[in-house]
């Protein structure tokens, strides 16, 4: 065998073994699984509660346990669209403590500050920051956002 036909076969033995390492680690990958959101949520809404002829926004958020475990506090954040459609992020974040079984679903309902609620507000989106297990043991948002639903209205 000649010096050029062993380095060809060296180079495609290095292809080989270097497309089934790749292989294999796109298999890993697409078997990793995804983190999963330990409470799911249904439906924002932002609307205006009549209370002794004023009109007072509020938040209400449909949200169900899909943990397994007892959760005894939940952290949300809200973003408002604006008239153009960009999410404004609410200053405060609402906070739902009391013990949620594993599969029930709550309906939350908060106060909204009428000065920070744009009347011409196109939708609006909340997500879960956080929360807390009836074990102490804790989940957080990883930065993906990806425990969140949107409601938007805005003509596109």
């Amino acid at each position: 065998m000649s010096g050029y036909m062993l380095i060809m076969k060296i180079n495609l033995l290095k292809s080989v073994l270097l497309l089934s390492a790749l292989n294999l680690s796109a298999t890993i990958l697409a078997q990793s699984p995804k983190p999963k959101c330990p409470v799911a949520l249904g439906r924002v809404e932002v609307s205006y509660r009549h209370d002794g002829g004023e009109s007072k926004p509020q938040l209400q958020l449909s949200f169900q346990n899909e943990s397994g475990k007892p959760v005894s506090n939940v952290v949300f954040k809200l973003m408002l669209l604006d008239s153009g459609g960009y999410p404004r992020e609410y200053a405060h974040e609402f906070i739902y403590n009391a013990v949620l079984e594993p599969g029930k679903t709550k309906i939350g309902t908060w106060k909204l500050d009428p000065e920070s609620v744009d009347i011409h507000r196109t939708g609006a989106s909340a997500l879960v920051e956080k929360l807390t297990y009836s074990d102490d043991t804790t989940w957080a948002d990883d930065g993906s956002e990806s425990c969140s639903v949107t409601m938007d209205y805005h003509p596109r």
